[in-house]
């Protein structure tokens, strides 16, 4: 059968993997772009001591920001995680070398959105901050 997306033949079982495969690479496509254009922002608003990089941690992933403290005094990473399908702004996760978690929103059990990379990264500089002061009296 002729798959008029890829320009030849393809069987009626390898069409909806293709499909999904070209809406993966799109929606990566649209998260690099994205990530690129709020890079000036997020590297501005980076406070000394913070570090902020783009990052696709394998290929075909969403990109997203990753901001960590660069003294490297506890192993926490918070990732700023661009709007796509279903979530209205950026989002924030923290991970650290126990748990991954999301910013959530102050009474309720929803995920946090923010409206600029430069508010996800206000909002994850606090929640790692709240990790490393956590360790400190472990």
């Amino acid at each position: 059968m002729h798959d008029p997306e890829h320009g030849d033949g393809t069987s009626l079982a390898d069409r909806p993997h293709r499909r999904r495969a070209v809406d993966n690479q799109r929606r990566s496509a649209a998260s690099a772009d994205q990530v690129h254009r709020a890079m000036v922002a997020v590297r501005e608003r980076t406070p000394t001591g913070w570090h902020a990089a783009a990052r696709q941690h394998i290929d075909g992933a969403l990109h997203a920001f990753e901001v960590e403290p660069v003294s490297g005094c506890i192993d926490a990473v918070a990732c700023l995680i661009p709007p796509r399908c279903g979530f209205c702004g950026w989002r924030v996760q923290v991970g650290t070398y126990r748990i991954g978690f999301a910013v959530y929103r102050d009474g309720g059990a929803r995920v946090a959105s923010f409206a600029t990379a430069g508010d996800a990264l206000g909002a994850a500089i606090r929640a790692v901050g709240k990790e490393i002061a956590g360790t400190a009296h472990r």
